[in-house]
């Protein structure tokens, strides 16, 4: 989500030839989705839904009105990131403040998902993540986790090789033999997710369709994979603690929580020494707060 793909979004076009002006990230079909539920949210009569501060964000930051949503300031048509970025922060100091009279941090909310800082999805009620894809409250499509599945065959290769590469330094294979095992968990996850296989990756259990209720257990579950894991006694009756994360952060990923992948543009998991992955968590939790 880090990429800068600008594109504005106009109703009635296709997302390859919208023409550049916009620091949205969004495909224009999951904007327009997105949106929609959001306004037949909205409580009141419609001009009080129209005037209302995640109503004035959608149409700023799509570049149909100049007046940014939470400080009234006039600013270019569509705003650039920079503008939209000064308009979270306005709203996060107000939030601060305990300022919530103007509800600013429902314009934050929409403008941090627009520009990809946050992948939950803006609206409250049920299967949000099928506005943008997904299913239940997963927001990531079926290509994306498939992508992602396959990267992270190519890293398990790429580190069980170097495990067992006796030539690159007892550290390097230890480390190597943790990504191995990470990378087990978040294949195991992706999978399940995908229904190429029927059990769930810690608690093996089975049933007709995936819920997101289901991932979310199982993910306590793998909290759990994590925590008990350090005690000596239970090593042999667990996954390692290795595995519990990568399970847990897959399905972190998943349900939108984070927004950088389970594993970096090569596939690797964050114990390779190579890794891409622990900056790109960084970069992630700098940009992503929660309130």
């Amino acid at each position: 989500m880090t990429g800068a793909t600008i594109n504005r979004v106009i109703p009635g076009h296709d997302d390859e030839a919208l023409p550049r002006g916009t620091a949205i990230v969004r495909p224009q079909r999951h904007v327009r989705a997105v949106r929609e539920r959001d306004a037949g949210q909205s409580a009141g009569p419609p001009e009080a839904a129209a005037e209302s501060r995640s109503a004035r964000a959608w149409a700023w930051a799509l570049g149909e009105s100049a007046t940014a949503p939470v400080t009234d300031l006039v600013t270019a048509m569509p705003p650039s990131r920079s503008d939209i970025e000064a308009e979270i922060t306005a709203a996060d100091e107000r939030c601060w403040r305990g300022d919530q009279e103007n509800r600013a941090d429902a314009a934050a909310i929409v403008l941090r998902w627009l520009i990809g800082d946050d992948d939950q999805v803006p609206v409250s009620g049920d299967n949000p993540g099928q506005l943008v894809g997904g299913f239940g409250d997963v927001v990531r499509s079926p290509e994306q986790i498939a992508g992602t599945l396959a990267l992270a065959a190519q890293g398990l290769r790429q580190a069980a090789a170097q495990s067992r590469d006796l030539d690159g330094g007892a550290d390097a294979r230890a480390y190597a033999r943790q990504d191995v095992e990470y990378l087990e968990g978040v294949m195991a996850t992706l999978a399940w997710t995908l229904g190429e296989r029927a059990d769930s990756p810690v608690t093996r259990a089975r049933s007709g369709e995936l819920t997101t209720r289901a991932l979310k257990m199982e993910r306590v579950h793998a909290e759990d994979v994590i925590e008990q894991s350090r005690y000596p006694w239970m090593a042999d009756r667990l996954p390692p603690l290795w595995y519990g994360e990568g399970v847990k952060f897959t399905i972190t990923w998943l349900l939108g929580d984070w927004t950088a992948p389970p594993v970096d543009p090569a596939g690797r998991g964050p114990y390779s020494q190579d890794s891409e992955l622990p900056v790109l968590l960084h970069d992630a939790e700098t940009r992503q707060r929660r309130f």
